[in-house]
C-alpha cells in the first residue's frame, strides 16, 4: 500500500509540475548530475516499477525534472513513449476490511491520463506502469534525455538513462502453493495428513503451473481478456475425478489468516466454483498475501483414507507433517485447504483450480 500511495503522489506531482515555480535566486546546477543505480533499465512490457533517484552532485535544491526526449538506436524520437493513456489508480487508501463492495472500492479509484514512462519531477526517479503493454518492439534499446532546472538555470542530460524493452511480463505469477488434507476429531482438533508444498525456491514445479502441463495439483490460467480493466477469478476445488466441491463452503482458513476472498468483491457461488472480482490490477492489492483458503468439513464417506494412508505414510509419495493419528485421537472428519501466493498483473478473467487426491465425491468408502 505504501508503494501505491507513493505512486499516487507521483502522478499528482506530474499534474502539478507545470505550475511549479523556481525561485529567482541564483544557485548551482551540476553538469555531472545523473540517475543512480543500474546502467540499463530493463522494462518488461505490461509491468510496473521504478528506478533509483537522481544524484544531484551538490546542485541547489529544489531541482525540477522532466523528460526531454526518448531516442531509438538511430537517434530518432520515439513518440510511443509520449502517448497518453487512461490509468486507473488509487486516490484514497484501500481498506479490505471496510471496502467490501464494488461501489466502495470504485469510490477510491480514479482514471488519470499518463504516459507509460514518466519522471518524478521532484527527485528524478523514472517510473513505468502496466500501460507499457502498449509499447512496441521488445528487445529495442532507447536513450532517455532529461531536463533539470533550478535557480541556476537548466540543463539537458543526454543518456540520463538507457532502457531496454523486455518481453511482455507474465499476466500472473505463482510463488507458493501448499495443497493439504486435514483430519479432524470430535474435539475440533486437526492434523495435517496430505501436505504437498511447492515453495518459492522450487522453480521447476512453479514453472509446471505456469506451463499448465498437468503435473501439479494446482492449475492457474487465463480464460478471457475481459474485463479490460480489473479482474474476475474463478476459484474451484475438485476431487480426484474432477467433480467440484460445493463453492458455498469455501472460506478463509481460520481467524488470524486471510485469503483471496478477503481482497475481492461480488462473490458468486456457482456449480463451477466461486467467482470473485476486483476493479483494478495488480491483484490482490496486498501483493505479499499468503492466502489460506479451505473447503467445508466432511465425513469419511468420500475420502479414500486407506490409499491416502498407504501412499503418504508408507510409500512417502508426498511430504507430511504428522504421523497418522492413533485411534484414541478420534479422527472423524476432514477438510481440504489450499495455501497459495499468486499475483495477477494483467486484467481479464482467470481460473484458480486445485485438485485434491484421495477425495471422491461420488463414491462411498468404509
Amino acid at each position: 500500500m505504501k508503494r501505491t500511495l507513493f505512486h499516487i503522489t507521483v502522478v499528482l506531482l506530474l499534474l502539478q509540475s507545470a505550475c511549479t515555480k523556481i525561485p529567482s535566486e541564483k544557485g548551482f546546477l551540476s553538469p555531472d548530475l545523473y540517475l543512480k543505480g543500474m546502467d540499463t533499465l530493463y522494462l518488461p512490457l505490461g509491468s510496473k516499477g521504478s528506478t533509483d533517484v537522481a544524484w544531484l552532485d551538490g546542485s541547489t535544491m529544489p531541482v525540477e525534472f522532466s523528460i526531454e526526449n526518448v531516442r531509438d538506436a538511430n537517434g530518432q524520437r520515439s513518440d510511443q513513449f509520449f502517448v497518453t493513456y487512461p490509468y486507473r489508480t488509487w486516490i484514497q487508501p484501500y481498506n479490505n476490511k471496510l471496502d467490501t463492495t464494488l461501489e466502495l472500492v470504485n469510490a477510491k479509484l480514479a482514471e488519470i491520463p499518463t504516459t507509460p514512462l514518466f519522471i518524478n519531477p521532484v527527485n528524478g526517479m523514472l517510473q513505468y506502469l502496466e500501460i507499457t503493454n502498449n509499447l512496441q518492439n521488445p528487445g529495442d534499446v532507447y536513450h532517455v534525455d532529461v531536463r533539470a532546472k533550478n535557480t541556476a538555470g537548466e540543463r539537458i542530460y543526454p543518456d540520463y538513462a538507457v532502457l531496454k524493452l523486455s518481453e511482455k511480463s507474465r499476466p500472473f505469477e505463482v510463488y507458493w502453493v501448499t495443497t493439504s488434507i486435514l483430519l479432524v476429531n470430535d474435539g475440533g482438533e486437526s492434523i495435517f495428513t496430505l501436505y504437498d508444498d511447492i515453495t518459492e525456491n522450487d522453480l521447476e514445479r512453479r514453472q509446471n503451473i505456469i506451463d499448465g502441463n498437468g503435473k501439479e495439483f494446482l492449475e492457474v490460467y487465463k480464460v478471457d481478456d475481459e474485463p479490460s480493466v480489473g479482474i474476475k477469478v474463478l476459484i474451484q476445488y475438485k476431487d480426484a475425478e474432477g467433480r467440484i466441491f460445493d463453492s458455498e463452503e469455501y472460506q478463509t482458513y481460520s481467524e488470524g489468516t486471510e485469503s483471496y476472498l478477503d481482497y475481492a468483491v461480488n462473490r458468486q457461488n456457482t456449480e463451477e466454483g466461486a467467482w470473485l472480482e476486483f476493479p483494478i490490477t495488480p491483484w490482490p492489492t496486498r501483493q505479499d498475501l499468503l492466502s489460506y483458503l479451505k473447503g467445508g468439513t466432511m465425513d469419511y464417506t468420500v475420502l479414500d483414507t486407506a490409499t491416502l494412508h498407504r501412499e503418504v505414510y508408507q510409500e512417502e509419495k508426498y511430504p507430511f507433517l504428522n504421523p497418522w493419528p492413533e485411534p484414541e485421537w478420534g479422527a472423524s472428519q476432514w477438510y481440504i485447504r489450499l495455501r497459495s501466493r499468486i499475483l495477477f498483473r494483467e486484467s481479464g478473467s482467470y481460473v484458480i483450480s486445485c485438485t485434491f487426491p484421495y477425495t471422491h465425491l461420488d463414491k462411498t468408502f468404509d
